[in-house]
């Protein structure tokens, strides 16, 4: 996958939590993530224990707040996830099941890569 990503468009950056990158589609819910038969990218404000079945059917997650001892860092190092945190100038739109960053509008279902080496992720 290194290499691959230099092709991709850089669309947020945080603080990567491992050295794992993972691609998969952008999920908003931990329902889509449990349910999704294919690799996902769960995208939340912050993680809670009650968000932990989840992470760990992702491959990997990211938030916009958190950070090294926050749960999504511990279940990401513990379960093998691609995991950034503190991704500033994101939102989140649950209504219309979209992110937000800065003024570029991605849809949930969208493929990105999320690269625990650069702390980036990319859009395929």
């Amino acid at each position: 996958m290194y290499g691959v990503v230099d092709k991709m468009e850089k669309i947020l950056e945080g603080q990567a939590v491992n050295e794992i990158t993972k691609s998969g589609k952008i999920v908003l819910t931990n329902e889509d993530a449990l349910n999704s038969s294919e690799p996902v990218i769960l995208i939340k404000h912050h993680a809670m224990p009650e968000d932990t079945e989840a992470i760990i059917a992702a491959s990997g997650i990211v938030t916009i707040v958190g950070g090294t001892l926050s749960h999504a860092s511990i279940v990401a190092k513990e379960f093998q996830k691609a995991c950034l945190i503190g991704c500033e100038g994101l939102s989140i739109d649950l209504h219309r099941n979209i992110i937000q960053i800065k003024n570029r509008i991605i849809p949930a279902g969208s493929e990105v890569v999320v690269d625990g080496l650069t702390g980036s992720v990319y859009l395929k």
